[in-house]
């Protein structure tokens, strides 16, 4: 079989160093504890490429199945900050003193998993091709499809769709989140970060994960997205529900109509309304809004409870159908088989008159309806932005065209400041951020529109803020305490793991230095870097009576349910 390519999974020459077709280096490195490149799982079956993304719970690898020759997503599970790769093999290493949080969540993320397996018809659903227990972990096998951002579709449709658009993108994955929930399971995150749109113009939702990930307060550091993460998500001892996935997907609905997302929960609390364009407003069939209105209530208790109800509210307006059922209801006689022939014609043909004067009044009151609609409707108050002047039109924008700022370089902060003493843009900020050699982490490093165009009033403009370089430098850290280390390594995103050693020139508690490394050495954003701690001098600590307990609570051996290489133990 010819060499494949870990960067894109193509076939390429033998002595090619960089790929033909995406330009990547085949001698770059995986730093830990990331999967090196070219490991194979599931007996030589699957052949890893490049790390795709990572999150607090697991990490997306491109990888290759040799069997079908086609390739694949493999997404591993590697909680942040409960465990470390093995130098000598693969393996994950268990933190000792959170083997029971491990365990628990590895249980979650296999039975998670399984169930997705079972839903692989959904039509909005990954599908998941094999599950198995490998290198003290678990990995999920994924179709690799070609997928485009939400973002990006979005941007090739004008910035926003029009109901008719997107209902038939968006009633599906209604359906298959009922499903979802019927099954026992929910995704909690949606929003446009994690939505992709397939070839075939269906939306593939992505990033599935356990709850754990979805909420504040648990082993795992949260995920939750701006805007459309249910306010019950940000409280610690909340349960979550079909309600709390109802507003991610209501949100990322009105972000489709509207081209924006909702505030988030800080300004919610303060201003309830959901802040719209006039134009887009007045294009909103009117039971369309009703259901985003219904669907984003900030209190859980006042938001529609299942899918089914926020279906039923978004398939057709309640006076449509309650003519269209009135039109469709059969006559019925009297069941009594002795009424005269003519008395029952004339029961029949009364019957058909009060249909059609039913018909009728219903049709002049949904006239009247319609009408009240147009001009203002029971949910209007939560469709106007505030400070409304009263030259402007009904949202406060005049429908002037302006100029758009140049945002690149600018501190975010600073941007959000200077967007909220006008009103000629909306500044939406993506959930991902991108890495720039050029552009201090924190600050704007993207945008769309381009700055200096012309754009009518009230435009969304979209930026993407820096994280900074992606290789970081790795710090002096000799003779320092831990929590000290812990800061400067925090402060450049890397992750740090720690051993003990004896050492006759650094005290006892304070840092000796890398395991692997030496201070200058630039390592990958969110490396884990494991640090050697000081035990003492060697003679000193075995001269004490308590050097046996001292020794045993500082070292890494292995509590009850992690055996001597950091493994669980089934």
């Amino acid at each position: 079989m010819s060499k494949i390519c870990f960067g894109c999974m193509k076939p390429i020459g033998d002595d090619d160093e960089k790929c033909p077709y995406c330009d990547f280096d085949q001698n770059s490195r995986q730093s830990l504890p990331f999967l090196p490149l070219g490991a194979f799982l599931q007996e030589d079956r699957y052949l890893v490429g490049k790390k795709l993304s990572s999150n607090n719970e697991s990490t997306k690898y491109l990888a290759y199945d040799m069997k079908t020759e086609t390739p694949v997503i493999v997404r591993e599970f590697l909680p942040n900050g409960l465990c470390a790769r093995s130098k000598e093999n693969n393996k994950l290493r268990i933190h000792s003193e959170k083997a029971t949080a491990y365990k628990r969540l590895l249980s979650k993320f296999l039975e998670y998993n399984r169930v997705l397996v079972r839903l692989k018809e959904c039509s909005a659903v990954c599908r998941v091709r094999d599950i198995f227990r490998e290198n003290n972990t678990a990995y999920v096998v994924e179709e690799k499809e070609d997928l485009i951002s939400f973002t990006e579709f979005m941007k090739r449709h004008g910035g926003r769709l029009d109901w008719n658009d997107a209902r038939p993108l968006f009633m599906p994955l209604l359906s298959t989140l009922q499903t979802m929930h019927k099954n026992g399971i929910s995704h909690y995150g949606i929003g446009p970060s994690n939505i992709r749109i397939s070839s075939d113009g269906k939306i593939r939702l992505q990033n599935f994960t356990i709850q754990d990930m979805r909420k504040v307060g648990t082993d795992l550091r949260s995920m939750l997205i701006t805007g459309c993460s249910a306010p019950e998500q940000y409280e610690k001892h909340s349960v979550l529900d079909e309600s709390t996935e109802i507003y991610g997907f209501t949100a990322a609905l009105f972000y489709a109509l509207t081209g924006s997302v909702p505030d988030d929960v800080e300004k919610r609390k303060s201003d309830n309304r959901l802040l719209i364009s006039s134009n887009v407003n007045k294009k909103l069939p009117p039971h369309v809004r009703t259901a985003l209105s219904s669907g984003l209530q900030f209190d859980h208790d006042k938001r529609v409870q299942t899918f089914e109800e926020l279906k039923a509210q978004l398939s057709a307006a309640p006076t449509v159908k309650a003519i269209q059922e009135e039109i469709s209801r059969p006559d019925v006689d009297d069941d009594d088989d002795d009424v005269p022939v003519k008395k029952k014609k004339q029961k029949k043909s009364h019957t058909r008159i009060y249909g059609v004067i039913s018909c009728i009044i219903s049709l002049v009151v949904f006239v009247i309806i319609g009408t009240y609609w147009l001009q203002g409707n029971p949910f209007a108050s939560l469709f106007e932005p505030s400070n409304v002047s009263s030259d402007s039109d009904a949202d406060g924008f005049t429908g002037e065209t302006v100029t758009v700022p140049n945002l690149v370089s600018v501190k975010y902060e600073t941007a959000v400041e200077e967007a909220e003493k006008g009103v000629d843009y909306q500044l939406l900020k993506a959930v991902e951020e991108e890495f720039s050699d050029d552009i201090p982490e924190g600050y704007i490093a993207s945008q769309f529109p381009e700055a200096y165009t012309e754009e009518v009033q009230g435009y969304s403009l979209y930026i993407t803020v820096s994280k900074g370089a992606k290789m970081r430098q790795l710090p002096e850290i000799e003779g320092k305490t831990v929590d000290q280390v812990a800061q400067l390594l925090g402060d450049e995103s890397f992750v740090a793991t720690q051993t003990f050693e004896y050492s006759d020139t650094i005290k006892k508690g304070l840092v000796i230095g890398y395991d692997a490394h030496v201070p200058g050495d630039k390592l990958e954003y969110g490396s884990s870097i494991e640090i050697k701690v000081s035990r003492g001098s060697e003679a000193e600590v075995k001269g004490t009576d308590g050097d046996r307990r001292r020794k045993s609570s500082d070292s890494d051996e292995s509590e009850e349910d992690v055996n001597d290489n950091g493994e669980i133990t089934q």
